[in-house]
């Protein structure tokens, strides 16, 4: 007992000793065994240095001043604190110095005896290595040697932030029993906030309710909010550079997701308010980068203020009546959140030091606010499924309301797939089309296509609708279940239900107003104008006529009638008076005609007689009393009079000609040669003349391309074309069409496209063409999804054909075709001649997203003129231009007039015919956009495709 008083009596004589010649001015700290906790900010003396002043520089400064913390440092300056540290008893129990805010940036300790000497210095902060510190924890602590009886500690902090921390001296066992303590309560608020973000997660996946996704996200968010503002996330990944950066990315994404609840609760806010609030967010998102904590935290604080006004005042004006108690709840959550939030920050930037127990009161406050959201979610989604419930009945209501007018509505009503299979009919439809009842039509009715008495014509509504959205009114010819015809009108548009598209329509019938003018079979079968048969009603007697003729070996000529001079009478006098004349002239030509054969208008100002059997032979006798007819008529309208002229055809059939096409073809191709020789002449085909072989071999290819047709004797070929001025992404090429034979061999389109565009066969082989590459794209939907662009030619017969272009429309639609990656190509001369039909069919696909390229651009010299009337994307520059540009400088000189042209009017250019790397290399000198050639790719089936 004397030795222990003895030992006390000297260890205070030389801490007296120390305290008279110490030079320090620091408050001194006594402390032994029985404490635990000591606050030390009250009694530490500070001084502000410039940044790089040492610990030698400050020992000797008397201008230490305690109460002299500032609230932020300037970024040249240094905080120095010091304080000494006497021991009153000697022993064992080690001690913790301790500074309490993760986020300073750098904290340097150093430890010196009573003599001064450096017992120990550490070097820490946020933005060094965490590894370092002497103690790991994510606050800065330094161990106390218990065998000192006197510290001085010395410490510098320097931060771009609030200078606020709680500085203490802690007992280790007593700092171990807090830290239980605090890991408890850090595991209650993460495991609630675990809690509740997993279990709106879960439900979230179950109920697919976006409110419940963006709150669960939001909870993951505080989560890892709470974690790196206590600096605990630094602590487990041993990263700390970034922290505060780190903070104020988390609170922008926190704003942006609590505005995403709300927003979800309050329902009707306008997108622009919604846009506006999670701008705010994403702006203090950006402030993470910026290198000043202090302004991250004084702006996101602002954001924040801004964001709960925003809210407030979008709660008053979007509040519903039925959602009272969800908006309540959602914003007492809110304003618990937000007071507790400012409190806590407004104590930050007042630099009043937070206790770890005081900070977790606030977290309680917060955590309590996100259990009122939490509520307020379900409370929302009792209310919208109270809705739905409501919205249900209603709708059954309305079904049966609707069935109701459904079965007894007096048009026909029916439902049918977008492919016609039919869904459902009411009783008129069934009674229009001759059925006893629905159950009846929908077992015996496969297709919506029978109630046409043209399949086709379902086709071309179906174009319509996708062209329009709906058809209204539009008159078909129909067929009814005992095979008789009737005309209805029908109006109908396609809606998506349960991921299903459906063809809506209506149907009444319309026959008798029909025969109100004149019968449904005359109607059908004669001219409006002339009275007389028309092309229609021609066609199917010509086709029997053939059968008839080939049955039973009997004689069959066929006389072309073209007028001349029509064309004058309608621009000089008017439409008006060439349908007189037309309307005069029929009747005196088939007065002449009469029973002796069949006589047709099959044209503008073209007509037609078939002669059967006996009156075969008399064909050209009849067809010089046609001729005398025109050329003895004259026309007299407003004392002005028209003489007119004709030539005439005549085609002999023969037992090699198998269909109509072909007879008319040939004589088509013999009134062309009386044309030739002037007006009022008649030609005689026959194969042994020269002046016919031409036409006989296009005829010869008429009949191998309907073959083709029947057969799938067609092939595609692509041919790939690259880029010049960008990098080549994805699938580009062109199509190219071939006609196999029978050994395998490809005949190229210039031998057969000539016949097929002369005896209008080009629009089928488009059709062909395109039916047939979008059902390859819908089997190969890889293919689909790396295709940039195709290139699909069409003839310019097909450009003024109505029909093909309704049938192309329908195709995109039945395909899933995007249009943006369909590029049609149209040749310059045909473009040229039908400008009128080009750009109408242009206007059509390109609004829809098409691309339209000139084809052989170049090969006239009317070129520039029509380049700027037609509203094409692409130019492909003629192949002769461009293969001897290398050798021949005014081929080179105009594709760089061609390029100079097509950029100032914004269209890119292709150059054909690129045969090797030297004239691709000189292409892309002058600009040229793509290249397209055998020194690019050689053209290869479609079936075998290979990428670039």
């Amino acid at each position: 007992m004397k030795i222990r008083l003895l030992n006390q009596l000297i260890i205070r004589f030389f801490v007296v000793l120390f305290w008279l010649i110490s030079s320090a001015q620091a408050e001194e700290v006594f402390f032994d065994d029985e404490v635990n906790h000591i606050d030390l900010l009250q009694k530490i003396t500070w001084l502000q240095t410039d940044r790089y002043v040492q610990l030698s520089d400050v020992q000797g400064l008397d201008n230490w001043q305690q109460n002299a913390m500032p609230n932020k440092l300037k970024e040249d300056k240094s905080l120095w604190g010091t304080i000494d540290l006497y021991r009153s008893i000697s022993s064992d129990e080690p001690f913790v110095f301790k500074i309490g805010n993760p986020l300073l940036d750098y904290v340097d300790v150093y430890l010196l005896d009573d003599k001064n000497r450096i017992l120990s210095s550490y070097l820490m902060g946020a933005k060094r290595e965490f590894s370092k510190r002497p103690i790991e924890h994510r606050l800065f602590m330094v161990p106390i040697d218990p065998r000192q009886p006197v510290i001085k500690v010395f410490f510098k902090v320097r931060d771009d932030g609030p200078i606020v921390f709680p500085v203490t001296l802690n007992k280790q066992s007593n700092l171990i029993v807090n830290e239980q303590l605090l890991l408890l309560a850090t595991g209650f608020v993460c495991g609630g906030l675990a809690l509740l973000g997993g279990y709106f997660f879960a439900t979230y996946i179950f109920l697919r309710s976006p409110v419940r996704y963006w709150f669960a996200v939001s909870n993951a968010v505080f989560f890892l909010f709470f974690l790196n503002i206590k600096g605990m996330l630094g602590q487990f990944t041993g990263f700390t550079t970034y922290i505060s950066n780190i903070n104020a990315a988390l609170f922008g994404v926190l704003l942006i997701t609590i505005a995403k609840v709300t927003f979800s609760i309050l329902e009707v806010v306008p997108t622009i308010w919604r846009h506006s609030f999670y701008a705010l967010g994403f702006v203090t998102v950006a402030m993470a980068f910026s290198a000043d904590t202090n302004s991250q935290i004084i702006f996101a604080v602002l954001m924040s203020a801004l964001s709960c006004l925003i809210i407030l005042i979008m709660a008053f004006i979007y509040n519903k009546s039925d959602k009272k108690v969800a908006n309540l709840a959602c914003l007492s959550g809110l304003s618990l959140i937000a007071i507790s939030g400012f409190t806590r920050v407004s104590m930050y930037l007042a630099t009043v030091p937070i206790f770890e127990s005081v900070s977790f009161v606030f977290t309680v406050f917060i955590i309590l606010g996100m259990i009122l959201i939490a509520l307020s979610i379900e409370a929302h989604e009792r209310v919208i499924i109270k809705r739905h419930h409501l919205k249900q009945q209603t709708a059954i209501t309305d079904l049966h309301h609707y069935y109701d007018f459904f079965q007894n509505s007096a048009e026909g009503l029916y439902a049918s797939k977008v492919d016609g299979q039919l869904v459902s009919v009411n009783p008129a439809m069934c009674s229009l089309f001759g059925y006893k009842n629905p159950k009846e039509m929908l077992l015996q009715v496969n297709n919506a296509d029978e109630f046409y008495a043209d399949s086709s014509d379902r086709e071309l509504i179906l174009g319509e609708i996708h062209k329009n959205g709906k058809v209204i009114g539009k008159e078909i010819q129909g067929i009814r279940k005992d095979g008789s015809e009737f005309w209805f009108s029908i109006s109908g548009q396609i809606k998506e239900q349960n991921d299903e598209r459906y063809l809506f329509g209506s149907i009444f019938d319309v026959t008798a107003r029909k025969q109100s003018n004149m019968s449904l079979k005359y109607l059908a079968s004669h001219d409006s104008l002339t009275g007389v048969f028309n092309r229609r009603e021609f066609d199917t007697r010509l086709q029997s006529a053939l059968h008839q003729a080939k049955s039973h070996n009997t004689d069959l000529t066929l006389l072309y009638l073209d007028l001349e001079q029509i064309k004058q009478v309608n621009d000089t006098c008017g439409h008006k008076a060439g349908d007189l004349l037309i309307k005069q002239l029929s009747l005196k030509l088939g007065s002449v005609v009469s029973d002796k054969g069949m006589f047709a208008r099959v044209g503008g100002d073209e007509f037609a007689v078939l002669l059967e059997g006996d009156e075969a032979p008399m064909a050209y006798l009849l067809a010089n009393e046609l001729l005398n007819v025109v050329r003895e008529f004259r026309f007299t309208w407003e004392n002005k009079v028209f003489t007119l002229g004709v030539s005439v055809g005549q085609a002999p059939w023969q037992p090699n000609i198998s269909t109509p096409e072909e007879l008319m073809s040939m004589a088509d191709s013999a009134c062309f040669m009386a044309k030739k020789k002037g007006r009022n002449h008649i030609h005689t085909f026959s194969a042994d003349d020269k002046h016919m072989q031409r036409y006989d071999k296009e005829l010869s290819w008429v009949s191998k391309i309907n073959e083709a047709l029947q057969n799938e004797q067609f092939e595609l070929y692509y041919q790939h074309y690259l880029p010049l001025s960008k990098k080549n992404i994805g699938h580009q090429y062109e199509l190219l069409l071939r006609m196999t034979q029978l050994d395998g061999k490809a005949i190229l389109p210039e031998a057969f496209l000539p016949a097929a565009e002369r005896y209008s066969l080009s629009a089928k082989i488009d059709r062909w063409v395109i039916e047939y590459y979008f059902n390859w794209l819908t089997k190969h939907p890889e293919h689909l999804d790396e295709l940039t662009q195709v290139s699909i030619n069409l003839s310019g017969h097909s450009i003024g054909d109505k029909e093909l272009k309704l049938f192309i429309l329908n195709a995109f639609e039945k395909h899933s075709i995007p249009y943006h990656k369909v590029s049609f190509e149209i040749t310059e001369s045909m473009a040229i001649v039908r400008m009128e039909e080009t750009i109408e069919f242009i206007n059509t696909f390109q609004k829809l997203g098409c691309v339209f390229a000139l084809d052989d651009f170049g090969s006239g010299i009317t070129s520039y003129n029509y380049l700027k009337s037609l509203p094409i994307d692409q130019v492909k520059i003629n192949g002769s231009l461009v293969k001897n540009i290398l050798v021949d400088p005014i081929d080179l000189a105009m594709v760089n007039s061609i390029h100079d042209i097509t950029k100032a009017l914004g269209m890119e250019t292709v150059a054909k015919f690129v045969e090797s790397t030297e004239v691709m290399v000189a292409l892309g000198k002058a600009g040229i956009d793509f290249a397209q050639g055998y020194g690019i790719a050689k053209p290869m089936p479609l079936l075998e495709f290979k990428k670039y």
